[in-house]
């Protein structure tokens, strides 16, 4: 199960609206802060000052996994990039890993596979305004763990078919630019020539 390979913390949850503080003692991140591959983008991050003294235990560092538990789309991206005084916002939960069995991107790799993601939306709880995975049924998850050099192979696999999907993407604009270009070529020579 989830729950005996890491440690599930809610994030923060201030009373009102995230609002960003030029002053801000930490930086926070926030559901627009992961791009459409469900990577994390550190460059948008907003400063705040969170309320209460304790807000260490929200922390996110290098190697911890990120759920979004709440909507319509739950998963999980692992953090691996190195983070100064950075919490999460409280629709995610936190996932610290607890030992060297797993490693952080096959965790987030595996909560994002299709049995992983059948078993979470069975558990999420529909409400009037969006579904919530609660934490006890994220860590009942379980969890298949092979060898962490079959781990590596996966997450080896999985980077590289993201890769090529994005630059599959690129690919598909840039012909979709020279299509237009060349219709637009087209129908100004025809208009010239008349």
């Amino acid at each position: 199960m989830l729950k005996q390979l890491a440690q599930v913390q809610i994030g923060y949850q201030p009373r009102g609206r995230i609002e960003p503080d030029p002053k801000g003692v930490c930086l926070i991140i926030q559901i627009k802060d992961l791009d459409d591959q469900c990577a994390l983008r550190t460059e948008g991050f907003y400063r705040i000052t969170p309320e209460g003294a304790n807000h260490e235990r929200y922390q996110v560092n290098r190697g911890d996994v990120l759920f979004l538990s709440r909507g319509n789309r739950n998963f999980a991206t692992a953090v691996d990039v190195n983070l100064q005084k950075t919490i999460a916002a409280g629709y995610f939960f936190i996932l610290k890993l607890t030992g060297a069995a797993v490693l952080p991107e096959y965790l987030a790799w595996y909560i994002n596979s299709a049995p992983a993601q059948q078993f979470i939306q069975s558990v999420a709880r529909r409400g009037t305004y969006m579904p919530i995975v609660p934490k006890s049924a994220l860590e009942a998850l379980e969890v298949d763990v092979p060898p962490i050099h079959t781990q590596q192979t996966i997450v080896e696999l999985e980077r590289l078919s993201k890769r090529e999907r994005s630059l599959l993407q690129k690919l598909e604009e840039r012909r979709g630019e020279l299509i237009r270009a060349f219709c637009l070529e087209a129908a100004k020579q025809e208009i010239e020539t008349q």
